[in-house]
């Protein structure tokens, strides 16, 4: 309960300090005679004054009547036709009933004074003088209304004037005018010379008394004089009831001022806030889930109620009370009113505060509320700025068709500028629009006919518009998706060889192993043929040893884990190196090996072991499926920023054309598999070649094999 009387009355204390800065400059530092209130009061009387015993209206009105009066009367009264027909129609239902009734006598007379009417009205409409005297009866009429109007209201003068003395001299005339005496020291005087006269024009023109611009029935008399509300008089004038508010509510401002100042040292010495009694509320956590948005909506509609309440409860106190309970309980329910939602108001501050704390978090909850990524959506309307700007003109264009279209009903000579502007401009762009969306609509149904996986029909581009643009895109979108399923039927045709050669290579030298493995079994086995099975299964295990060693390595390299260690080593005397390295095999193939190499050392930056691999691997290949009798072409070159090494030999078996299948794993150029190998030899040269950052490409021209290898050489 301590924190709810807290938080009201710390509002009752901003409420009185609302109010006194308020109001307190119409009232601190002035007396009664400063206010509105009491000038409006003042210029009432002097005006009623003039009205009813300085300068009345005079009894008759002006008998002239004006040409432009003349024009002024008959357009009033529309046309001559217009008049007949609306004299005709007055009578036309009571001589129809007189008829029905049989009353002859009364028909008669009724269209006797159709006619009379009729008359008249053709006699007005032709006859200036018959207009006239129309013009000055109306004139007269409502003078005399107008007089009768302010004889009622001389009354509520007399009232008001209780209290007032004055001596006013008329300027023109000479005459005096006074009533009470002037006093040398009066409550309030207003002076008037000849320079700054007491006039018509001085009135608030409250009392209601008819008259035009043309043919004004006011005075235009001027005076000079004092006008006094002397001392002694100030009990009996009817300021007295305003005087005793004034004072009445400078006192309430003085009060709630001392008050404001008392209870500010009151709570923030001796009751300070605690923000644990608000944070701890249920309401809080519930508070704390809403979007921000709702949380500062939320302040802002309490605090916009707060100030209406507290600028309501100001005005209910510093206005006129009244006699009985109505103004009291009006001062009460401002009262309550404000208090609750600047209660309110503070508590969603204090939430505030103790929620975001500091700039920064409120940034960024700002900046992923609803609004912001609405806004930051909006933005993106003119990523490409054609289409922003299309758009804009089109918001612009029917915002302009739509408001000339309601101008045009209600000025229809706009007509003229509507409909060229229409059949130029709007339609034309409508037409515009409505071709956009067309084509749109064509991209959106072959976009989705690409995400179902059908391909289609190519999209027609059509121009240069973002559209078209688009439309390229899809048809990139389409080729590539037309070549990844080529690709991905590839991909399943290779896994499914790559499984059988995988099987095939390691279940040769598996199933010798077990073969020659159950013969040495045999106890009546000879010595000299067990020696023999035990020579087959070395070779059968060393070259399954082989493949899973090789296997190993290529997928280690592939998936990224090998490691390099790059060094600075001559690729000339490497590549000697492991020619010679396989000298015996090279002749055992019956090749010739020819070399092309710079006279001088060949450095390159390279992890020695890892290309030694690849040269082992590159002259294997050679020596395995190179034809006997054949040479093979080994070049190593510089270039500018490269080092290029090409090894050619001519084929044993047709390799086709599809030479990006000799990089696949376990892929032989033997198709029957009767060659030593594990067919992993390209493979791992590929591998080693990226891990260097290289490109390896090879090149089949009939029976011609190419290698070409290019390392970037930095050197």
């Amino acid at each position: 309960m301590k924190k709810w009387m807290w938080l009201a009355s710390i509002s009752l204390l901003l409420l009185c300090l609302w109010t006194v800065v308020e109001e307190a400059p119409g009232y601190f530092g002035k007396a009664y005679t400063d206010t509105e209130a009491f000038r409006y009061d003042f210029d009432r009387f002097t005006e009623g004054l003039l009205l009813f015993e300085l300068a009345p209206p005079e009894a008759s009105v002006d008998q002239s009547v004006a040409s432009w009066e003349l024009d002024q009367y008959r357009m009033d009264h529309h046309s001559l036709t217009d008049q007949i027909q609306a004299v005709r129609e007055q009578y036309a239902d009571a001589i129809s009933a007189a008829e029905e009734e049989g009353d002859s006598s009364l028909a008669e007379e009724l269209e006797e004074q159709r006619g009379e009417g009729i008359s008249a009205v053709r006699e007005n409409f032709s006859d200036d003088e018959a207009a006239k005297k129309a013009i000055i009866e109306q004139r007269e009429a409502d003078h005399e209304e107008a007089l009768g109007q302010l004889a009622a209201q001389k009354a509520q003068f007399e009232g008001q004037a209780s209290g007032y003395a004055y001596q006013l001299r008329d300027l023109d005339s000479g005459e005096v005018f006074t009533k009470g005496t002037i006093a040398d020291s009066p409550f309030f005087e207003q002076v008037y010379s000849s320079q700054e006269p007491l006039h018509f024009s001085n009135g608030y023109w409250s009392y209601d008394f008819h008259y035009d611009d043309a043919n004004s029935a006011l005075a235009e008399n001027r005076f000079s004089g004092i006008i006094q509300i002397p001392e002694k008089a100030v009990a009996g004038a009817s300021v007295k009831s305003g005087m005793n508010q004034f004072q009445l509510v400078k006192f309430l401002l003085y009060f709630l001022l001392a008050s404001a100042v008392a209870g500010a040292w009151w709570f923030f010495k001796k009751r300070p806030m605690r923000t644990a009694w608000y944070t701890g509320l249920t309401s809080y956590d519930k508070w704390r889930k809403l979007p921000v948005e709702w949380r500062l909506i939320g302040f802002i509609v309490s605090a916009m109620f707060a100030l209406a309440g507290a600028d309501h409860f100001a005005a209910a106190l510093t206005r006129p009370w009244q006699s009985g309970s109505g103004s009291f309980l009006e001062v009460f329910m401002a009262l309550a009113f404000a208090v609750l939602f600047l209660s309110l108001c503070m508590l969603q501050a204090i939430w505030l505060w103790q929620h975001f704390g500091k700039w920064s978090s409120f940034k960024e909850e700002i900046q992923q509320s609803f609004t912001a990524s609405q806004v930051h959506s909006a933005k993106d309307a003119f990523l490409d700025r054609t289409i922003g700007f299309q758009m804009a003109w089109v918001l612009v264009l029917v915002f302009f068709w739509g408001a000339g279209t309601a101008l045009m009903a209600v000025q229809p000579f706009l007509l003229i500028i509507w409909l060229p502007a229409t059949f130029l401009v709007g339609l034309p762009s409508l037409l515009f629009l409505m071709t956009r969306f067309g084509y749109l609509n064509r991209l959106l149904k072959g976009t989705e006919q690409l995400a179902a996986g059908s391909l289609g029909a190519e999209l027609k581009v059509k121009g240069k518009s973002p559209f078209s643009r688009h439309a390229e895109h899809l048809n990139v979108l389409r080729e590539g998706y037309k070549e990844s399923v080529s690709e991905r039927a590839k991909s399943e045709r290779l896994k499914t060889e790559l499984i059988t050669n995988v099987s095939h290579d390691l279940r040769t030298p598996l199933t010798s192993i077990i073969t020659y493995t159950g013969l040495l079994k045999n106890e009546d086995l000879g010595n000299e043929e067990r020696r023999k099975y035990v020579d087959i299964l070395d070779r059968k295990s060393e070259r399954l040893k082989v493949l899973i060693e090789d296997l190993f390595e290529v997928s280690k390299m592939a998936s990224g884990n090998a490691e390099i260690s790059k060094q600075r080593l001559d690729m000339k005397q490497l590549l000697m190196q492991a020619l010679a390295e396989h000298e015996e095999a090279i002749q055992e193939a019956e090749l010739d090996v020819r070399i092309k190499a710079p006279g001088h050392p060949v450095y390159a930056s390279v992890d020695g072991q890892k290309w030694w691999r690849l040269l082992d691997n590159l002259i294997l290949n050679a020596t395995k499926y190179s034809l006997p009798g054949s040479r093979v072409y080994i070049a190593l070159e510089e270039q500018s920023d490269e080092l290029a090494m090409t090894m050619k030999n001519v084929t044993r078996y047709e390799l086709g054309d599809n030479t990006e299948e000799l990089l696949e794993r376990f892929k032989r150029g033997d198709t029957s598999r009767q060659t030593k190998g594990s067919g992993l030899g390209l493979a791992i040269a590929q591998s080693i070649v990226d891990l260097h950052g290289g490109q390896m490409k090879l090149a089949v021209d009939g029976d011609l094999f190419k290698v070409t290898i290019m390392l970037p050489n930095h050197s």
